[in-house]
């Protein structure tokens, strides 16, 4: 097995955690994979390790582990895309609603895995394309795709088709497009519903939609939705998991469909998403007398 090493090296536990980490893994005689920049930040020396560009990295990994918090779990998991390579995330610090693992369990965890004690979990992305001023750009999101009023102070204008069937214009700050993953991120800021990850679907979420009786709407995974952007006076932003951010010009398109591949993340006996949601959102913890 060729483990491939992604990180986050901003977070202040990485170098403490993974120098350890790789003599664990060396001494077992495992192949470790990782980019030349984390290479390079780590200063290491000798043989032991494939250093590898950052667009082969996938490609050159069995199995990938991404060290920090969800945001660098999405970075690893665009990275990985269509490889499809098995993803752990091993989190360092914060919420982590992505990141099964959190460091003291890192060891235990991994000797599972060696042994082959793990399963994956199929996880939907969505597909973006983007037509306007004469070009089009294509982005990959397993959270959410976001079309927000950047830094303007006035409301924009979206008009939302699927399947080719006119649906609703939203006069808003803008609109979450959220995969079932992404429904407890930014989605759930904006009072959208949870969805459990194993229910493929599509959650159009307004952001402060000027009329009340807007409210959220989950579509089949399968549909083609259509949003044109019309604007006033200021360009918009595209974000793309909350990582990739474009500006984008009034009369811009965006169709989003759900991607032909997935990201499989790795899990363990003992993971249960409703655990995870009782606990991350403090769910029958509050004061009693």
């Amino acid at each position: 097995m060729k483990i491939g090493i992604f990180a986050n090296i901003q977070k202040p536990k990485v170098k403490e955690t993974l120098r350890p980490f790789l003599d664990w893994l060396m001494e077992r005689n495992i192949a470790i994979v990782m980019s030349r920049q984390l290479h390079d930040w780590l200063k290491m020396t000798g043989p032991k390790v494939d250093v590898v560009d950052l667009d082969t990295f996938p490609r050159a990994s069995d199995f990938v582990i991404a060290l920090g918090g969800d945001g660098t779990l999405l970075t690893a998991a665009r990275l990985v895309g269509k490889s499809e390579k098995p993803l752990l995330g091993i989190n360092l610090g914060g919420l982590g609603f992505l990141t099964e693992v959190y460091v003291e369990d890192l060891y235990p965890k991994m000797e599972k895995i060696l042994a082959g004690e793990y399963s994956t979990e199929k996880r939907m992305v969505l597909k973006t394309q983007v037509s306007g001023d004469h070009h089009q750009r294509e982005y990959f999101a397993m959270n959410d795709v976001v079309v927000d009023r950047g830094g303007s102070p006035r409301v924009i204008r979206i008009d939302v088709t699927i399947d080719g069937e006119y649906f609703n214009t939203y006069i808003s700050d803008g609109i979450i497009v959220s995969t079932p993953t992404g429904s407890t991120a930014y989605s759930l800021a904006a009072w959208g519903p949870i969805v459990l990850p194993s229910l493929e679907s599509i959650i159009l979420n307004p952001i402060c939609p000027h009329a009340l009786t807007v409210r959220p709407t989950v579509i089949p995974a399968s549909s083609k939705v259509v949003l044109e952007v019309q604007l006033h006076d200021s360009d918009a932003l595209l974000s793309v998991d909350g990582q990739e951010n474009v500006e984008i010009t009034s009369g811009t398109t965006l169709e989003v469909t759900k991607a032909d591949f997935y990201v499989h993340l790795v899990t363990f006996k003992d993971h249960c998403f409703f655990d995870r949601l009782r606990k991350k959102l403090q769910w029958g913890s509050l004061p009693r007398k």
